[in-house]
């Protein structure tokens, strides 16, 4: 059975040398090693040297290209490295960046998950680059944030069912409340009541 996701090993490579300066066809060799022909055709066409395949060259190709994927560069290359980490110091966010680079010409595009993937990578954790994001995290959340609560009030009735007479402010005893989280104090969370009519404000700190 011919196998499209096989690799080739270096004794794979001989006998692909070989068969190949015999003059077999792909679909020929491809009964013999077990690859698919497009396979074969793949490697000889990116491993092949001076329009023939020599089994010592296409190995040593092949190892330098999987060495070079390994170090690829995070951001692509030192050029969109240095412009994303000037424009993080400025106090843009990576939308902003990714956004910027899809404008400016010679720059490859990114998207802003893998900035944000960059940042709070542990090799790039000593640079601290969180801390010109917008929000200063030092860890990152979860994409899609925590679930919101959604308890019911019990007996509760809808702000679309209330009566005239509380849009139209004329009468006493109608209260709208509410919630107020700081976001320079955190664990400060202040509770506030307004009566309508009055506009009398009642406001306690939880």
């Amino acid at each position: 059975m011919q196998d499209m996701a096989k690799q080739f090993s270096p004794l794979d490579r001989d006998q692909l040398a070989l068969l190949v300066n015999q003059g077999k066809s792909y679909r020929e060799i491809s009964k013999h090693l077990g690859f698919h022909h497009t396979t074969i055709s793949r490697e000889v066409r990116r491993n092949g040297w001076h329009h023939t395949y020599v089994a010592i060259h296409a190995q040593a190709v092949s190892v330098k290209r999987k060495q070079v994927a390994g170090k690829r560069h995070p951001l692509k290359d030192q050029g969109t490295y240095a412009y994303v980490l000037e424009h993080l110091r400025w106090g843009w966010s990576p939308e902003q960046v990714s956004g910027r680079l899809q404008r400016d010409r010679g720059y490859p595009v990114i998207c802003p998950e893998t900035i944000y993937t960059f940042i709070y990578a542990p090799q790039t954790k000593r640079l601290r680059l969180w801390e010109y994001l917008p929000r200063k995290q030092k860890h990152r959340k979860k994409q899609h944030g925590r679930a919101a609560q959604r308890a019911r009030i019990p007996n509760r009735v809808s702000i679309h069912l209330r009566p005239v007479t509380v849009e139209t402010r004329t009468e006493l005893g109608h209260w709208e409340a509410d919630s107020v989280i700081g976001r320079q104090v955190k664990g400060k969370v202040i509770h506030t009541a307004v009566e309508r009519k009055t506009r009398y404000l009642l406001a306690h700190l939880l």
